[in-house]
């Protein structure tokens, strides 16, 4: 009764956490997607990863069953010491007793760290082949797909719901094949010693299992509680660290502390949740491993006494029990383990199901030589966020939409927040797939061209500035890396930042820091304008390249980056008046209620 009442009030406790903690994660949704998974269904889906190292796995199997094999011979020849041994008081037996026991030391010594050193190779090899490729496929994941993901969280699942993976697929699964092999064997020696003893020690079989199946089920909702909580608490760390500046300024310290306070009280909830189902979990089979061995105990006196088993034999058979007793509770708890695991494992799935933008069957590099650019009745629209409990039916962002972009033509495309800019830059780059019309560069469909090659025709200046933590001639050159010191700084001499690099304290071997924090927003702006010149693609787009800068700098600009990119086409999505100036025609988005009848008109 106390078992039952403590077990419903841990299940209680876990449906209230879960409830009362949702509205301040994202990944609610996607998580309450991804339950359900069987063991089966896990191990399905990642066997093919396993499959190439089958022929070792096999070895590792082979070892597994030699030492349960090996420990049962040692026990074994216990009961020939005592029979043999100590109760005639003769010692002559005893030396090849113990030429046998350092044989099989010895031996057991050799298996198990063959065992050990194989186990840990092939769990390496997979969970080196996994991260890899869970790592390339974010990175091949729309650009609009990642805006939407929580960086901390994306960086839980690419880290610890990883090696959730490996220890289910290898750790776990290994430990129970070898558990159930020790088992296989202990009961063999049990039933060859005294099988009525061994039938009678079997009746708290059924207990354990009772004991597994009841907990199962909270403990893989508090795991899946636990994974959930330490992803939120990863995004939130993440996102007040990378804008401490900004929490400081507005005076939000106290409120992201509380924040953070809060998520790590919620994972110390469930981890105290996880060890109330241990404290009710561990005594239950003490208990019963505790009834199996006073009942053999019991019945072994018997046996003694009807010549049914010699001293030795019950000695021998009680330790066997006692050894078979531990790989029954690594079986009892495995089920849990695995249910536990599967919390991790369902958030890698979901992440690893996140459709990507691939290159259609057949598809060529794309050759880009004049740079002319056309939009035919495109209409785009961005797939819903599932992140959301009900995400609504999205709304076209362009809908007929057609622009033509002359070779060398420098043309503005302006408008009002929203009305399609970036997402025109997004369509030519190939991060977004219009639903109808195309996208033509010199007249080919990128629809039916690879993306790499799209990519490397036409150069996207974001409006944010993307900088790794890396030098000022490492950061340049990292659209080419391939790049001499002489064309990088022809480059930051295009974008007019050779003059600030020059009197950085290391120049160009000046370290940026994370983001280019160590810079103003200026010099970050010019640094991303001479990486993209140096890309040198024929087409080059610049969003909003004179933000934060007042006309004097803009001009400055503008004057540099252009002339640096002479010759090429070039599509300006801007506010900045002072833009227009540089352009031979201006494209409103925002002069009509659809973008389709977009007005165009030629620049002052």
């Amino acid at each position: 009764m106390t078992s039952t009442s403590a077990t419903g009030s841990t299940k209680r406790w876990t449906q209230r956490l879960a409830a009362s903690m949702r509205p301040d994660g994202r990944d609610d949704h996607l998580v309450a997607q991804a339950r359900g998974m069987t063991i089966v269904e896990v191990v399905r889906r990642f066997w093919p990863r396993l499959r190439p190292l089958r022929g070792w796995l096999a070895l590792g199997l082979l070892l597994l069953l030699a030492a349960p094999a090996i420990a049962t011979v040692e026990i074994l020849l216990f009961s020939r010491l005592v029979d043999d041994v100590l109760v005639p008081a003769d010692w002559r037996p005893l030396l090849w007793l113990a030429a046998a026991y350092v044989g099989l030391n010895l031996l057991s010594a050799v298996v198990d760290g063959c065992d050990d050193y194989l186990s840990t190779w092939v769990s390496q090899r997979f969970l080196v082949g996994l991260r890899r490729d869970a790592f390339a496929h974010v990175l091949a994941m729309p650009s609009h797909a990642l805006d939407r993901r929580r960086l901390g969280d994306t960086m839980a699942r690419l880290t610890s719901d990883i090696g959730s993976v490996e220890r289910f697929m290898v750790g776990q699964l290994t430990a129970g094949l070898g558990a159930l092999a020790t088992l296989l064997f202990y009961v063999g020696a049990l039933l060859w010693l005294q099988w009525e003893l061994a039938l009678a020690s079997f009746v708290v079989v059924p207990l354990f299992w009772w004991v597994s199946k009841r907990f199962a089920t909270l403990t893989r909702e508090i795991s899946r509680e636990r994974r959930r909580r330490g992803g939120s608490l990863s995004s939130l760390t993440e996102e007040n660290l990378a804008n401490a500046a900004l929490v400081q300024t507005y005076g939000r310290e106290e409120q992201a502390v509380a924040s953070y306070h809060r998520q790590n009280r919620a994972i110390a909830h469930a981890e105290l949740a996880g060890s109330r189902i241990r404290a009710l979990f561990l005594p239950l089979v003490d208990l019963a491993e505790l009834l199996g061995i006073l009942l053999v105990v019991g019945l072994g006196v018997w046996a003694l006494a009807t010549d049914r088993l010699t001293l030795g034999g019950l000695l021998a058979f009680l330790t066997l029990l006692s050894s078979c007793y531990r790989p029954i509770r690594e079986l009892s708890d495995l089920l849990p383990s695995l249910y536990s695991a599967t919390a991790g494992v369902e958030r890698v799935v979901e992440l690893l199901d996140e459709p990507l933008a691939s290159d259609r069957p057949g598809a060529r590099d794309v050759v880009v030589r004049r740079g002319e650019v056309e939009l035919r009745g495109v209409r785009a629209t961005y797939p819903p966020d599932p992140t959301l409990p009900a995400p609504r039916t999205p709304r076209p962002v362009l809908d007929g939409f057609d622009l033509h972009l002359r070779p060398g033509e420098r043309v503005a495309l302006v408008g009002p927040s929203g009305s399609g800019k970036s997402t025109v830059a997004r369509l030519l780059s190939r991060h977004l797939t219009p639903e109808a019309g195309a996208v033509l560069l010199d007249g080919q469909d990128v629809a039916d061209a690879t993306a790499s090659s799209v990519r490397r025709a036409v150069t996207v200046v974001l409006q944010e500035n993307l900088l790794p933590d890396a030098t000022v001639a490492e950061t340049i050159a990292f659209a080419r890396p391939d790049a001499s010191r002489e064309d990088v700084v022809r480059a930051a001499h295009a974008a007019d930042a050779h003059g600030f690099v020059t009197r950085l304290p290391d120049g160009y071997d000046t370290r940026i820091g994370q983001r280019g924090r160590t810079l103003s927003g200026g010099q970050r702006q010019r640094l991303s304008l001479a990486r993209a010149l140096l890309h040198d693609g024929p087409v080059l787009v610049l969003d909003e390249p004179t933000t934060g800068l007042d006309p004097a700098s803009s001009r400055r600009l503008l004057d540099a980056v252009l002339d640096g990119a002479r010759g090429r086409t070039v599509l300006l999505l801007t506010h900045d008046p002072v833009a227009l100036e540089y352009v031979d025609r201006v494209v409103d988005l925002g002069a009509a209620a659809t973008p389709s009848v977009a007005l165009e008109k030629v620049a002052p």
